[in-house]
This record gives structure tokens, sequence and C-alpha cells, in this order.
């Protein structure tokens, strides 16, 4: 349940001028939508006297997520293809962003917040296929999911500060840290803002809920839950891209198991990154707001982690981290000290292996580099710099550790070998207490390395079984076990989302409710076991005889319904009667018997007046009981 900020106290707030808030187009055409009788070529004209946003919404309009084989070019036609209501919310969203680039809070990072929020947004639309959900929507929900700590920002500079501070350095969460000194939370805040602009309460409890979606107490298999869990995932996400790299792979378990959850796994994951971050930086550099480049997304998980710099352990932690023998590759090594480092490598339990400076020699050292690769900073040929990112370049290179050694006053060269990707660097002449101690450090390294791409190898693993299971689970939980299709919570949900998409952009849609005849006579003749086989029978042939459009689903017992979207109130009558007629000259066989079924339909139609979807089943239902009453195996159209 959302906790909204208290009604006089907002209205405080929005006295002093300083709340976020939708600007010049964005506010004229809130208040062209609150009126009844607005008109399309009303919204248009306001949209095109801001050719800014009049572009932005032709580009979302022709996205690739509508499947159309044209453009759109008019802009009126893309009004009609997103829904008046939906430009409505994208406008808001840029709009904000566009007036809020920048602040007085000295503590709020104002450019990582627009593009940390457009990140967020771009994922959420990518996730439009995956959890069937206007991309549209979703994109707006995901810019302005954060706005609450916007608003905090923009309201309190100063005290905000403070706590965002004290967040960071205390390590306490912002939400806490916000209650304790403003008595609200960014939460409260940001979803009394979006209700005041008129989003759908759906986007406004997923964002006040997207942080915590476990918490929110939403049904399994909800619209509502599986939105709130794309945003948790969009987040996520948004935060892997705007990371540095050092800080980017610790965020990735987190990543996949959010995935995970909505079902999304392998190389549909990296596809989906990929494309989100392409699109990300295309769309940064056109609002002018910050992103930053990201290597392919199976790039980052095959990586290392970031080099772990041992200082200390303990007795148990080295005993449990025993050195192996490892293979050590000498680079460059002059020959009068060549002896005495193999004597010592050896004596510390490790294998040397000599390569010569030659340029075949490096390009063999280079390609085939060992666990541990000890170079000469004064070998010919080759400066140490150069050689260090020649060996990072390579898959090998990047898990090897790379140990140079160097003469007295080599710093400026030292410090280049390290920025170029050494481990680590000594000074001759070497003693075999100092190689001992590197050769041990090293050693721990590469075995810490080794157990963190396991461990990772195995949440990838889990991640993928987790998606698969959770899928399976998801299907489960929509589909009904007898007939295999869509249950009532699901079909129930596909209304309600096509009932308000049909009311926001003026379209037909109708509603049927179809009993079986007599279907106690069956089970009291035959058995439940041929009114079972009758069900199913009836919802294969129910699937074949529908639109691809369509959603037909199991109502309850014998009862099945159908959506149609799009569909004027002749085509659903003509619709219905067609399934009756099927169904009337169809075999049901049980054990070798034909069975004779008729169905009774109850039709509704979509009119304007209904306060939501359940008024319209509630008008199928009352046509299915005339149909009933007035003789069965007929049609009914309620009275629109």
């Amino acid at each position: 349940m959302i906790k909204f900020v208290d009604p006089d106290r907002y209205r405080s707030m929005k006295a002093t001028g300083k709340l976020p808030s939708p600007k010049g187009v964005a506010f004229s055409i809130i208040k062209l939508l609150q009126r009844d009788d607005y008109r399309v070529s009303e919204l248009a004209r306001l949209v095109q006297s801001d050719p800014a946003i009049a572009g932005r919404l032709l580009k979302f309009a022709n996205a690739a997520a509508f499947g159309r084989t044209r453009p759109i070019v008019s802009l009126q036609r893309a009004i009609v293809a997103l829904g008046s209501f939906r430009v409505r919310d994208l406008v808001i969203g840029l709009s904000v962003m566009h007036s809020h680039a920048s602040g007085q809070c000295a503590e709020f990072d104002y450019a990582g917040f627009w593009g940390h929020s457009l990140a967020t947004a771009i994922a959420c639309q990518e996730l439009a296929h995956f959890v069937q959900i206007s991309s549209e929507e979703l994109f707006t929900i995901g810019l302005l999911a954060r706005v609450g700590e916007l608003a905090m920002a923009s309201l309190y500079p100063s005290e905000y500060a403070l706590v965002l501070l004290a967040a960071r350095e205390r390590h306490r969460q912002l939400a806490d840290l916000e209650r304790e000194s403003f008595n609200m939370d960014h939460y409260q805040l940001g979803a009394t803002m979006l209700a005041e602009w008129g989003l759908p309460e759906m986007l406004i409890q997923a964002a006040y809920h997207h942080e915590q979606p476990d918490l929110a107490g939403f049904r399994d298999g909800s619209r509502v839950l599986t939105l709130t869990h794309s945003l948790n995932f969009a987040r996520s996400l948004s935060e892997v891209c705007m990371a540095e790299e050092e800080a980017r792979w610790s965020l990735l378990p987190g990543l996949l198991t959010r995935a995970a959850r909505l079902g999304i796994s392998g190389d549909a994951l990296n596809d989906v990154v990929d494309r989100m971050v392409r699109r990300w930086r295309e769309w940064g550099a056109m609002l002018q707001v910050r992103t930053q480049e990201m290597p392919p997304f199976a790039e980052i998980l095959a990586a290392s982690p970031p080099s772990l710099r041992v200082s200390s352990t303990s007795q148990e932690q080295n005993s449990k981290l025993a050195s192996p023998r490892l293979q050590v590759q000498l680079v460059g090594i002059p020959q009068a000290e060549l002896p005495t480092l193999i004597q010592q490598i050896e004596t510390l339990g490790h294998q040397p292996t000599p390569v010569d400076h030659s340029p075949e020699g490096l390009k063999r050292a280079l390609r085939q580099p060992a666990q541990i690769v000890i170079a000469d900073m004064a070998m010919p040929g080759l400066k140490p710099a150069a050689f260090c990112r020649l060996l990072r370049q390579t898959s090998a290179g990047k898990e090897s550790y790379a140990l140079l050694l160097a003469l007295p006053g080599s710093e400026r060269l030292i410090l280049e070998a390290i920025d170029a990707g050494a481990d680590d660097v000594l000074v001759k002449p070497l003693s075999i207490q100092t190689l001992r101690v590197r050769l041990n450090t090293a050693t721990r390294m590469l075995l810490l390395r080794e157990e963190i791409q396991r461990e990772r190898r195995g949440i990838m693993r889990s991640t993928d079984e987790f998606a698969v299971t959770h899928k399976r689970l998801l299907q489960e939980a929509l589909t009904d076990p007898l007939t295999q299709l869509p249950n009532r919570r699901h079909g129930l949900d596909f209304l309600a989302s096509e009932w308000a998409f049909a009311q926001s952009n003026g379209l037909p849609m109708a509603c049927l409710l179809l009993d079986i005849d007599h279907f106690k006579r069956i089970n009291d003749t035959h058995g439940h076991a041929a009114g079972d086989a009758v069900l199913r029978q009836l919802a294969d042939l129910l699937k074949r005889t529908s639109r691809v459009e369509d959603l037909v689903f199991r109502y309850g017992g014998e009862e099945f319904a159908a959506v149609l979207p799009n569909a004027s109130a002749r085509a659903a009558a003509q619709i219905a009667d067609r399934i009756r007629s099927v169904v009337e000259k169809y075999s049901f066989l049980w054990e070798n018997q034909t069975i004779p079924v008729t169905l009774s339909i109850g039709v509704a139609n979509l009119n304007g007046a209904e306060k939501d979807s359940q008024a319209l089943i509630e008008s199928a239902d009352a046509a299915l009981y005339q149909a009933k009453k007035s003789g069965r195996n007929r049609v009914v159209v309620a009275a629109g």
C-alpha cells in the first residue's frame, strides 16, 4: 500500500515553487487531457508547438517494439499509435528532465541522476517484450521512478546534502535517513507527484515498491508485480552501466538474479543489455544526458574480477590457500642472472621456463603466457609498458600474474609499467626472501582469482536454472491445468489492460462469456472424466477458432471467456455466432462415443460508460444469462 504525503503538507511544498513539475507544453497537455471532450487534433497542435518533443515522439512511435514495416511520419498518426495518455506520460518525463538538469544541492549528482534514470528508462523499454507491458509506459516510469529524490534535493538543498553524505559515509539506507530528517521519504514524495500528474496507478505502485519488490505484497503472477520486478531489474542494470569498471563486477550477481526472476538468461540477456546500452548512448547524445561507453556484456561476464591486493592472511587462510607448483615464465632475463633466478624459483617449489628475448621468443611468450610471468624491464627490443599492454590483450595474459624486474633508478619506467598492467615490480638485486614473498603473493592472487571465477560460473549456472524454473512456475501460475488455456487471473489482467488501452485511445473491443449448455447432464450421464475430456476438446476448438489477437481463457467450471481487442460490435457478434456454430457441429468424443455439445454466449461491447473492465464482463454475464433463459445454444448481445 502506498503512503502518500499529507495533502496539506504537499500543497505547502507546491506553494514554494521548488517542486519539480512539467512545464510549458507538458503542463498544457495535462490540462487538455483532463477534459472529457478533448480531440487528438488539439493534442497534435500542442505537441507541434515544441519541435524537440514532436521529434522525440515520432522516434518513439517508430521504435522497433511496434513491429511496423513503414515508418510513421505524421505526428497525428504517431499520437494515435502511442495513445493520448502515453503521449502525456512521455512528455511529462521529458519535460521534468529538461527543466531540472541542475540544481542547488551540493551532494546531489544531477548529471549522474539523469544518466541513471535514462538508462533505467531504456532498460525498461527493452523488457517490454518479456513482460508484455507497453514499452512507452515502461519508459516513462523508468525515467521518473526516482523523481522523489530529485524533489527532496530541490526542496531542501542544504539539509538533503547532509542526508546524502551521511548515507554514503555511514552506509545507512537513504530512506531511513530521509524519514528521520523530514518525516517522509522519497518513495512517498515521488508517488504523490506522479499521482498528481495523472500517471496510471499501476505505474505509481511499481515506482513506490521497485527498490524492494518482494515486500510489496503483490499477488504472484500479477502484472503489477511483473512491472515492479522489471523496474527493479532495469535499475540494477542502470547501476552497472553507470559504475566504473572496477566496481562493475561486484554488481553482476544481483543483476543476473533479477534477470532470472523475469525469465531472461543466457544469450537473451546479452542481447538485451547490448541493445539497451547502444540506445542509451544514442538517447543520451540526443537529450544531452551523461552516459559512458561499456564493452559487450558477454565480455564483462567473461572478464576476470578486479585484481585483489592481499595485505595479510591468517594461518587458517594460508593453510586453505596452500601453494601449488606453478609455471613461471622468465622473459628477457640476462644470461648472467638466469641460473641464480632459476635455482631460487625451483627452491621455492615452482617450475621456471626461460624464454629468450628474440622477436620469436617474445611472440611465443605473449601468445601462451604462463601463470606467472617474470620479465626484465631492460630486455632489448620491447619497452616494459608495451610488453604489459600486449600481455593483457589476450585472454590468457589477462589471467597471468606479471612481475617485472627493474634496475635502481627506474622510477619513471616502473610507474608506466604498473599503469600498463604490471602486478608488481621488484628492484634488483633480488634476495630469495623477497622473491618468496612476491611469489607467495602471486600464488594467493591466482588462487583467489580462480575461486572467484568458479563462483561466478556457479552463479551463472544457478541463474540459468533459476530463470528456467521461474519461467515455468510463472507459466503454471497463469495457466489452467486442465485445459492449458490462460486461467481466470491471467485473463482478467489481460482484459483490464486491453480495456484501459481501448478507453484511452477510443478503440473498440468486446468481451464474450461462453457457457456449455447442460454440462451437469454430461457429467451425470458419462462421468466426470468425460466432462473433463469435453472441456479439453472445447479449449482446443476455441483456440483454433479465435483470432490471433484474441485471448480465450477459462473463466471457471464450464465457463470460458474471450477478450476481443479492436473488435466492433458487429464483428464481436459474428465471431461469437461462428464459435457457437462450430461447436454445435463438432464431434466431441469420449470412449468412442459422440457427446453433443452446444454453447450459450453473452457478448458485451465497450461503450465508454463502463467504470472499469469488471463492468464489461458483468454486462457479458448478464447477456449470457439471457441466452440461457431464452433457450440456450444462442448468442445474446448486451444492450449498449
